[in-house]
């Protein structure tokens, strides 16, 4: 497709039961955004029928152009393609919680753990958009990480309201079909998907804050985060047992209840960052890939140097000098500027700011670059924060110069320590990085 009403399409970016979703253009101005398109799989249209799913369309985008909430994906526009098709028009929204804990379709899995300070950053936010909904009579349905958004500035927005409860009214299909999704959906959901109210919501957002915490599902005997982690105490292990309670009359009644109790969870200590690879001051400089590559998620793992879940097999041990422009690295012998582009840039823009260091002779060089995805991760043990604090704003997702094919480039997601992939329309740090010593 290269059009959907007046908005160019750049490409799809996916699709489920209901609709494609895809990258498009504003015209004149250009701005990015994403697009929603009724666009149904056979079987759901052969159960729900044509007229039925527009309504559920028309719907959920009525229902998200009312939404006056910070942690919440709006709808701009509404229209209806040259085939008649509707279609609503959203911000595009680069990252979303399945991608950064890894969560695939073998949801069975473990996952990425997120840092608990960052936990309790997103589940805030999580259980203050859930208590603005069900005030307002909307239940979600479908808390799950795909359906959590991620903007450039951290801050979570729940989208797809397509199988949302408002005001007593829901998306409605056989009473065999299944609304939520599996691991994440309550047992009184499964039963009776139109008789639940926002305890069932509770339920999923508490599943998703587990996982997150502990890169797995939570089992049906034990929740006790405070027997394998000394970071959390009891008050944690309270807190789950209540809020994944199969009887939602003994979970917590309300969001603003759940939000506060989990506002009183405190942190015990903090973990180090494991072993790693110290050339030592007598041993050869450990040499890095400087070189850019495209390359596909299959065939990454191997010339990064990560895991099943693209985190470092193995960390490298800094050695790190901190300058007035520039923090060096004994241990890698890389030069790293140190405090980058003053705002997130589009990959072409990080190409941009790299070019205007190398006409400026900053530092007096001109051999400054993107880093590979190799060097980038060969700053994750820095355990002391020393390149951190030497930073002038904190840094959390970093551009590397490695590609993914036409539209998509590598990135390092430095405070959850993978390496991910994203749309190069997608705004990320930039530091860049010369191989040659001052």
């Amino acid at each position: 497709m290269k059009q959907i009403g007046r908005y160019q399409v750049i490409r799809r970016l996916g699709k489920g039961g209901m609709g494609s979703v895809y990258k498009g253009l504003v015209p004149v101005i250009d701005k990015v955004v994403a697009i929603k398109l009724l666009d149904p799989s056979e079987l759901m249209a052969d159960i729900l029928g044509a007229e039925r799913l527009r309504e559920i369309f028309t719907f959920e985008a009525r229902t998200m152009a009312a939404f006056n909430q910070p942690f919440l994906v709006t709808a701009h526009d509404f229209d209806h393609d040259e085939l008649g098709r509707p279609f609503f028009v959203m911000d595009y929204i680069c990252n979303n919680l399945g991608d950064m804990i890894g969560e695939t379709f073998r949801i069975e899995q473990d996952s990425r753990v997120i840092g608990a300070t960052k936990v309790l950053h997103y589940g805030r936010q999580l259980l203050a958009a859930l208590d603005f909904l069900h005030h307002n009579d909307i239940i979600h349905r479908d808390i799950k990480p795909q359906n959590i958004l991620v903007t450039d500035e951290d801050t979570v927005k729940i989208c797809d309201f397509g199988m949302a409860l408002v005001g007593g009214v829901a998306f409605s299909g056989p009473d065999t079909m299944q609304i939520g999704s599996p691991c994440y959906t309550p047992p009184e959901q499964r039963k009776n998907p139109k008789g639940v109210d926002g305890r069932a919501d509770l339920y999923s957002a508490a599943v998703l804050l587990y996982r997150m915490l502990t890169g797995k599902l939570p089992g049906m005997q034990s929740f006790s985060l405070s027997l394998v982690n000394p970071l959390y105490d009891r008050t944690w292990d309270d807190f789950f047992a209540k809020a994944l309670r199969w009887n939602p009359d003994d979970r917590f009644q309300s969001a603003g209840e759940m939000l506060g109790a989990f506002e009183q969870l405190r942190l015990q200590a903090s973990h180090g960052v494991g072993s790693c690879q110290n050339p030592g001051s007598d041993q050869p400089l450990l040499l890095l890939r400087s070189d850019p590559v495209n390359i596909c998620e299959s065939k990454a793992r191997s010339l990064f140097g990560v895991n099943e879940l693209f985190r470092p097999v193995q960390l490298v041990c800094n050695q790190l000098e901190v300058l007035e422009e520039t923090v060096f690295d004994r241990a890698t012998g890389l030069v790293w500027q140190r405090r980058g582009n003053r705002y997130p840039a589009t990959f072409g823009g990080a190409h941009r700011y790299v070019e205007q260091l190398n006409d400026q002779n900053f530092n007096g060089c001109r051999d400054w670059r993107l880093p590979t995805v190799n060097e980038l991760l060969s700053l994750l043990a820095d355990s002391e924060g020393i390149f951190s604090k030497s930073l002038t704003r904190p840094v959390r997702w970093l551009w590397s110069c490695d590609r993914h094919g036409n539209h998509e480039s590598w990135y390092v997601n430095m405070d959850m320590g993978f390496a991910g992939v994203q749309d190069v329309n997608c705004l990320n740090d930039v530091r860049a990085v010369s191989s040659v010593p001052f």
